[in-house]
């Protein structure tokens, strides 16, 4: 069921019908009460070659979610950011991105390799302040693993923790 539901998107991505900046309408009616209308949402540049720019020149870190906004592990995602379990430095800027824009579909494909299956949104990379790609994992996480992800980053970029 998910890879048609894949390739629907992406065929109507290509029709130009979800190829409008930041994030594409969602196509599923979201019943009343459904815990989906609660995503606390966290703040985050939805231009992925912005944000990859103002990381290298700011010298920080970019933890990059690349998904879409009827995603289910997407908003799980968002609302561990928002409400905190996941803790970004201040060292780090956040870009929420959308699959379903063009431009930033192809930044995202030219600048980062996908290394594990990659069958599921959303895509989390961590950039190095120097452009270079630190971490990937596809499909949701828990709060430690995304934690630990930033940890490891930052580890492996040879910069103290806070």
């Amino acid at each position: 069921m998910l890879r048609p539901m894949m390739l629907l998107c992406a065929a109507l991505a290509a029709a130009g019908l979800c190829a409008e900046k930041g994030f594409a309408p969602s196509l599923v009616p979201t019943p009343k009460g459904c815990l989906q209308l609660e995503v606390k949402k966290p703040k985050g540049e939805h231009d992925l070659a912005k944000a990859m720019a103002q990381a290298k020149k700011e010298k920080k870190f970019l933890f990059v979610q690349y998904g879409r906004e009827n995603c289910t592990n997407c908003q799980k995602v968002w609302n561990m950011l928002g409400d905190g379990r996941v803790k970004l430095p201040k060292d780090f800027i956040y870009a929420d991105t959308s699959c379903d824009d063009e431009e930033t579909r192809g930044t995202f494909e030219a600048t980062f390799s996908v290394e594990d299956d990659g069958l599921l949104y959303p895509y989390i990379v961590i950039m190095g302040p120097d452009g270079s790609q630190l971490a990937f994992k596809s499909g949701l996480g828990t709060p430690e693993q995304y934690n630990a992800m930033i940890k490891k980053a930052r580890e492996d970029f040879a910069l103290p923790q806070p």
